[in-house]
Parts: C-alpha cells; sequence; structure tokens
C-alpha cells in the first residue's frame, strides 16, 4: 500500500509540474500578434512592389536597392518566426 501511496503522489506532483509549465508559457499577447501582422503586411506590400520596379541609376543606387530589398526580406522571416506557424498559415 505504501508503494501505492507514493507512486500516486508522483503522479500528482507530475501532472501539476506539467500544468504548471502550460499555464506559464510566455506567447505573444493579442496586440503583439495584431502589430507584428501588421507590420508584415506592410512590408509585404513593400516587397510586391520591389519585385516587379525597374531600378535606374549609378551602380551604388542599385547596389542600395537591392540591400533595402534583402535587409526587408529578413525583417519579413524574423517577424514570421515570431509568429510561428499561425502567422504563416493565416493568409
Amino acid at each position: 500500500m505504501k508503494k501505492f501511496g507514493r507512486t500516486i503522489w508522483v503522479g500528482i506532483l507530475a501532472g501539476l509540474a506539467f500544468l504548471g509549465a502550460c499555464a506559464s508559457h510566455k506567447g505573444l499577447s493579442k496586440s503583439e500578434r495584431a502589430s507584428l501582422e501588421h507590420q508584415r503586411d506592410s512590408i509585404q506590400e513593400v516587397l510586391t512592389r520591389r519585385e516587379g520596379a525597374c531600378v535606374y541609376g549609378s551602380p551604388e543606387i542599385i547596389q542600395a536597392y537591392g540591400e533595402e530589398t534583402q535587409r526587408l526580406r529578413n525583417q519579413l522571416n524574423e517577424i514570421n518566426a515570431r509568429l510561428g506557424e499561425d502567422g504563416s498559415k493565416k493568409k
């Protein structure tokens, strides 16, 4: 009987630890998620316009344009990573 009681006690503690871990998970709040989704949509809109754009000017201007486009793509990837799988499926 002592062994059975100990097994039950360990099971209860393990369950409580699991519930505590689930409850303390810190995700994004609704306002943070909404803000990130708005930023993501804005960046996607800018990148869509840049895809078909013709860039004229010196090589420095063309290079700066390419670097800015790459920076926007990196920022978009970071936002998508923060939003997780749910953020990419909502499209």
